[in-house]
């Protein structure tokens, strides 16, 4: 029977293999041996030449040549430093700063040594030596306590030239690529460049970049000032970040640093009783985080980054490409005082927590705040949302989805920090929705150059800028309205009544006061110190509601303001930037700065300028310098027995000091704006949406919310020893006509039409012969006018008054004549 193809195959195999076993048993044995072992070699070196062709041609990724080498650019971070020399914080896409090797301290590049490449001025890039112990101890042996054998010129190589994983002997390629790169590295570089080019690029964990980088973040100090254990902490991150971080895993942390001390002192870099005194230091840490959310002024550093791109926008880097403060490390200097900024931070956080609880209070006896409908608008116009619908799904469904709970992180007000939590997408919407925050501003008030920035409590959670953002002002208005009266020649003894009025010119506009007290009347000291609105409305329509509008713009408000009453009431919408510069032409005597300053100069990585601004000298006149004086001596009232008293009481704010407290409808937004003779502060307080607000006055006044940060802050600055730039001075001191012009009081139960006016002799002797009850009466018929001084008021008032008398005398002299007629005599 014929054989099938498959027995045919079999039988030719098992041949085959019979004539093999045949010839090798008839062969020598040393042949065998040699025939054992070249096959391999063999094998593995055509291997070997295969790869290192494909390395060489770019098949297994880029293989930069010398050339490449030699031009190697790190992308820095740039960095943004304060006037006092403290580093505010970083722009980058990588966090790395570079400095040179004499700038390291000598403890990082032998601990470095030792640990990672103890050969390393003895080889060429590749450790021969130290491939063998791998191959035989670590491979062989499986022991893998004997360490790599990557020295620092091929691990430079990984982080210069990242590696990428093939499907097939992946790790012999970016190996032997890493080789041949590190051959090249140091045909270009000396050892000690590679030594400088390598620490200023390896990543030791928390996207820090270099050792000047990690220096900072867990030590708070250069790499030049690095001692021995911080070096040995540091090189032995390099092992693994995370596994030996020195903020999350102490202890293996200072274990790992032991090891390196070990290996020093092996090495001969270091004794071993100094291994030993500094094995047995305890680890100590001065952690410090600095990003682009994280850090001091970070909603500064956001403003800035717009102006830093605008200055740099017409200059080229040298590459001939446009500078980019992610990667360029330039050098930024800002006028920021990063002392004033720490305690303005610091003021911000340690008081939001209590007025966010009054909120709460304010509101957790009524089953629903009135702001449920804001808050659905809010919620349709969210990102989730809008996603959600534009998928198809229906509202239903969308509330439904929303309302599953998610794994997320949220701003925690109770803890002042960004926290890991259960929550459903729609509570989340609600939490911020509610969430109040804060701005402050401490600018000089002669040259608006800024001190400190504060734009929100967390930029991690909440990155918009309230410092920069537009609200209704409120009641901080109305010191430009004083002045706005004083300048149209109201004296500031000019008593206004209290009572509550009608414009009927301006659609019947009825203002009213917040404690429903419409009696007495008020000086302008007293008017101010108690912020009372029927007051403030009446001198405004009295100087001028054009003139007004004028004159808020001239003082610093950009926007166009609308001559309306209710201006006089904080209706006007400003941000803090904004009214600092009002502030500022009362501070320094009717001249206001042309702008705010915090920009002042920006270099390149060496030190070269490539931009600066001159800081501000000039100042443009807005006020009158007397009427300044005065407004700035009715604010000392408001401070010192009005609505601003516990600056004095409470916070214990001593020296020169005025200001004006600020609070918009339905307690929405809470203003402080105020100044010493060093500086103008601005502080506000508020939710996102206007409709978010307080119920009470108690809790939701500016007195409660933005004062205590105005003052906690200022009382800061006062206690600090190191601020004494900050400290002391005197405002001009008043001549004794004006302060006879202000000797006043505050308050009189009664309005005294004529009392206490320079009158002239004629008017006075007039007004001698009408009943005070007549002259009520006249009064409340004929009201004062836009424009019209008191002066002028009264000398009308009596005009009318004696044609009354006249047309009284004529009356009867006819009623007289009509008896006589009738009755031939006179009547008794």
């Amino acid at each position: 029977m014929p054989q099938s193809p498959r027995e045919k195959l079999t039988d030719t195999a098992a041949r085959w293999g019979r004539d093999a076993v045949h010839y090798l048993r008839s062969q020598p044995l040393r042949k065998l041996i040699l025939l054992g072992a070249g096959v391999p070699l063999a094998l593995g070196f055509v291997l070997f030449i295969f790869l290192v062709l494909g390395i060489l041609t770019g098949g297994y990724g880029h293989l930069p040549t010398r050339g490449e080498l030699a031009q190697i650019e790190t992308d820095d971070a740039s960095s943004i430093f304060a006037e006092d020399g403290a580093l505010l914080g970083k722009y980058y896409t990588i966090n790395r700063v570079s400095v040179p090797l004499d700038a390291i301290s000598p403890y990082v590049t032998q601990a470095l040594i030792a640990t990672e490449d103890a050969r390393f001025f003895e080889h060429q890039g590749i450790d021969l030596r130290a491939l063998v112990r791998v191959a035989v101890r670590t491979v062989l042996m499986g022991d893998r306590s004997g360490g790599g054998g990557s020295t620092i010129s091929q691990q430079l190589a990984k982080q210069l030239y990242p590696r990428q994983q093939y499907d097939r002997l992946g790790m012999l390629k970016v190996k032997l690529r890493e080789m041949i790169i590190a051959s090249r590295l140091e045909d270009v570089y000396s050892k000690q460049e590679l030594l400088n080019l390598y620490l200023n690029t390896v990543p030791f964990g928390e996207e820090a970049y270099g050792i000047e980088v990690a220096a900072g973040r867990f030590f708070n100090k250069h790499a030049s000032e690095l001692n021995l254990q911080e070096a040995a902490i540091l090189v032995g991150l390099l092992k693994a970040n995370t596994t030996y971080s020195p903020r999350a895993h102490p202890e293996k942390s200072v274990g790992r640093r032991n090891v390196v001390l070990s290996l020093m002192a092996r090495n001969g870099s270091i004794t071993e009783e100094e291994a030993q005194r500094a094995a047995a230091l305890p680890l100590e840490l001065r952690y410090t985080r600095d990003n682009d959310r994280v850090g001091s002024a970070a909603h500064f550093r956001q403003r800035l980054r717009a102006d830093v791109q605008s200055a740099l926008a017409d200059l080229q880097h040298p590459d001939g490409r446009p500078y980019d403060p992610d990667r360029d490390g330039l050098r930024i200097f800002v006028s920021i005082d990063s002392r004033l900024q720490r305690m303005a931070e610091e003021s911000v956080r340690e008081q939001l927590p209590r007025i966010q609880q009054n909120l709460a209070d304010d509101w957790k006896s009524r089953q629903q705040a009135p702001w449920e409908e804001a808050f659905t608008s809010a919620l349709r116009r969210s990102d989730r949302y809008t996603q959600l619908k534009a998928e198809g799904m229906s509202e239903v469904q969308i509330l439904e989805e929303m309302r599953k709970p998610r794994h997320m992180t949220v701003y925690d007000w109770r803890q002042g920090a960004p926290v890991d939590t259960l929550m459903r997408p729609v509570d989340s919407l609600r939490h911020y929705f509610t969430l109040l925050n804060a701005g402050l501003l401490a600018t000089d008030p002669a040259t608006g150059v800024v001190r400190a920035w504060v734009g929100g409590v967390d930029y991690r959670s909440v990155q918009f800028d309230h410092v920069s953002s537009r609200r209704q002002v409120g009641s901080t208005i109305k010191p430009v309205v004083y002045a706005t009266a004083l300048a149209q020649g109201v004296l500031p003894c000019e008593y206004t009544s209290a009572e509550q009025a009608t414009y009927v010119d301006y659609n019947d506009y009825s203002p009213g006061n917040p404690n429903n007290e419409y009696t007495g009347a008020y000086s302008m000291r007293g008017g101010l110190a108690k912020s009372v609105n029927t007051v403030a409305v009446s001198l405004a329509v009295r100087s001028g509601l054009p003139s007004l509008a004028q004159q808020i713009n001239r003082m610093g408000v950009a926007h166009e303001v609308q001559p309306i009453p209710s201006i006089a009431l904080g209706t006007v919408e400003a941000s803090l930037a904004e009214m600092n510069l009002v502030y500022s032409a009362f501070a320094n005597q009717g001249r206001r700065p042309e702008r705010l300053h915090y920009l002042d100069r920006i270099e390149d990585a060496n030190g070269k300028v490539l931009v600066s601004f001159e800081r501000p000298r000039e100042s443009q006149p807005v006020l009158d310098e007397r009427v300044a004086q005065i407004a700035t001596y009715l604010m000392a009232g408001v401070v010192n027995s009005g609505t601003g008293a516990r600056l004095r009481s409470t916070y214990g704010i001593q020296g020169a000091l005025a200001g004006k407290t600020g609070t918009t409808q339905n307690q929405s937004d809470g203003w402080f704006l105020g100044f010493t003779p060093k500086l103008v502060i601005g502080s506000w307080v508020g939710a996102e949406y206007p409709a978010v607000h307080f119920r009470t006055l108690s809790r939701g006044s500016a007195t409660a919310t933005a004062l205590p940060i105005w003052g906690t802050f200022l009382r800061k600055v006062q206690r600090s020893p190191q601020l004494k730039a900050y400290h002391g001075g005197s405002f001009p001191e008043l001549d004794e006509m004006t302060l006879a012009e202000l000797d006043c009081p505050d308050y009189l139960e009664e309005m005294p039409i004529f009392a206490d006016l320079n009158l002239s002799e004629e008017i006075a002797r007039a007004l001698e012969q009408f009943d005070p009850e007549v002259i009520r009466e006249k009064v409340e018929d004929k009201r004062q006018r836009s424009n019209e001084s008191a002066t002028e008021y009264a000398a009308r008032i009596a005009e009318e008054l004696l044609k009354d008398d006249r047309r009284e005398e004529r009356r009867q002299e006819r009623k007289q004549s009509w008896i006589k007629r009738l009755f031939g005599k006179d009547k008794d």
